[in-house]
């Protein structure tokens, strides 16, 4: 179940479908896909996808007075997360305003019975209404899982903020990304990062960090891993942290020379249990952000 969009020029605009494929196979980012008709987005980090396609000509396709088709139709499915939404929308904008196309919406025909150009953020706003609609309809059958909206669409700006961040640091500095575990005691859905032996770490506001310890005991070298509370660690450590100044909010960063500083600290942080104790891995499309009341 998808959202579908299909793209249009005016008559006199010049730009040819070969046109519209060579700028989709230049511009668009994370393009997975071999075809030269189908364009499949997939963002690594965020776990965002999208696809664009290449539709053979069909006399029963929608034409519209002053219109010609360009046989490119744009789909992003329903139930996702609303970030889903937040970073597919500006590359489908910017993709029909470097081409100067229009778009027909076949979810909004009532409101629009032809091709137009969708002011800014429209079609966002109009994906995720559907989006959470459907969900909801399909909540319990499909027996989804829940996120808040606040907190996913913070996994979502790390996540596509970290590799970016991580290329302008001028420092040696790990910068730590989101996952997602979901609890096998109460089946909630937690935020959590990896902070390997005390390295220099750009750190988010998470729930849990899994630490990685490695130190010597009684001449044997010893190897720890396992989850730990972001707050736990904030208490114990926060000290040797300081705020991290960046659009993305809650950013802490420990430098080397505090890195330096805390190994027998960090060594003495008490693992609460092992990961694969505490519950599964759950991918970053794999969650919604509405639930029924």
């Amino acid at each position: 179940m998808s959202f579908d969009l299909y793209f249009y020029k005016k008559k006199d605009n010049p730009v040819t479908e070969r046109d519209v494929a060579n700028y989709l196979s230049n511009n668009l980012p994370f393009n997975t896909s071999q075809s030269p008709r189908q364009w499949d987005c997939e963002n690594p980090e965020t776990g965002v996808y999208f696809v664009i396609e290449w539709n053979e000509p069909d006399v029963e396709d929608e034409e519209f007075d002053g219109f010609t088709n360009l046989n490119f139709s744009f789909s992003l499915n329903f139930f996702r997360p609303e970030f889903f939404g937040i970073e597919s929308f500006p590359i489908i904008e910017k993709f029909v305003d470097d081409l100067d196309l229009f778009i027909f919406d076949p979810q909004d025909f009532n409101e629009h019975v032809v091709p137009v150009k969708f002011p800014n953020g429209y079609l966002k706003e109009e994906w995720i209404t559907h989006n959470n609609q459907v969900t909801l309809d399909q909540f319990e059958k499909l027996n989804f899982k829940y996120m808040p909206v606040e907190k996913s669409n913070y996994v979502w700006n790390v996540q596509f903020n970290r590799e970016k961040l991580e290329n302008t640091l001028t420092e040696d500095i790990f910068v730590a990304g989101i996952l997602v575990l979901e609890s096998k005691k109460d089946e909630r859905l937690y935020a959590f990062s990896v902070w390997p032996t005390h390295i220099p770490i750009i750190l988010p506001k998470v729930d849990y960090v899994i630490i990685k310890k490695k130190y010597k005991k009684f001449f044997n070298n010893i190897e720890e891993s396992g989850l730990v509370a972001y707050d736990t660690i904030m208490a114990e450590l926060g000290d040797s942290f300081e705020k991290f100044d960046h659009e993305v909010p809650d950013l802490k960063v420990l430098r080397q020379n505090n890195a330096d500083k805390i190994s027998k600290q960090f060594n003495k942080l008490k693992i609460e249990c092992p990961a694969v104790d505490f519950g599964k891995m759950i991918a970053l499309d794999k969650f919604v952000n509405v639930r029924p009341v």
